[in-house]
């Protein structure tokens, strides 16, 4: 009785739509992410006061970051970028946070990395994706060997909880030989973020990416242009 009221005098009075206007614009959220992907993310995880997060290419501690916004609520992590130089602001601005200066593969060793340069987007360890994104920018990236470990072996001696709450993978290419370095059987975040690099969403479905996903019992619940949220089934 009381909805029905409430639906047939309250919510159509204009003291009601004055009151979502206002409540709307007050808990608007600021995005730091490239494509905004980051604003999904805070409200996902709008009702958890506090997480954890694990986020491999970080790159850069607040701009173009998907876990800004969760280390403004309180939370904090493991930020991993295999360029030594972009740890040292991560070090500034995300205190509480573990940042790591490793690239995270599907076996331990060592691994070529090319770069264009410190913090661009595109430094990547796939040499196809280099030699494409040097003709696109005109211009030469150097090569640094750098050590690599699988996601499995961090988590572990980093002491991580086996159900941590967010999963964000961005390598440049580089992603499925991330997720073959983990066991989703033993890790369960409740969200993954990952790039899958395809000019159509319906391409997805045919990705190493998805197919390994769905294989560890992990479903598409949405897509931000080339960035693919994944929540268990």
């Amino acid at each position: 009785m009381l909805a029905s009221f409430k639906k047939k005098f309250i919510k159509t009075s204009l003291i009601y739509y004055i009151y979502r206007y206002f409540k709307y614009k007050f808990k608007s959220f600021t995005s730091y992410g490239g494509s905004g992907e980051d604003i999904f993310i805070a409200k996902f995880f709008r009702n958890f006061k506090k997480g954890f997060y694990v986020d491999v290419g970080a790159l850069h501690p607040i701009n173009g970051s998907l876990t800004y916004l969760l280390y403004q609520k309180g939370w904090n992590g493991i930020n991993i970028d295999m360029i030594q130089e972009n740890l040292k602001l991560f070090n500034i601005f995300r205190k509480r946070d573990i940042n790591l200066d490793i690239a995270v593969s599907s076996s331990r060793g060592s691994i070529n990395a090319y770069l264009f340069e410190v913090g661009s987007g595109v430094n990547t360890n796939q040499l196809k994706i280099a030699r494409e994104w040097e003709n696109k920018i005109n211009k030469n990236f150097v090569i640094r060997k750098v050590k690599k470990n699988t996601l499995n072996n961090i988590l572990i001696s980093n002491k991580v909880v086996k159900e941590f709450d967010f999963l964000n993978i961005d390598v440049e290419g580089h992603e499925f030989d991330v997720l073959k370095g983990l066991n989703l059987k033993k890790y369960r975040p409740k969200l993954i973020s990952i790039e899958i690099h395809v000019l159509k969403t319906k391409e997805i479905f045919r990705t190493n990416v998805f197919k390994y996903l769905s294989k560890n019992n992990y479903e598409l619940v949405s897509q931000y242009k080339q960035t693919s949220f994944f929540t268990p089934k």
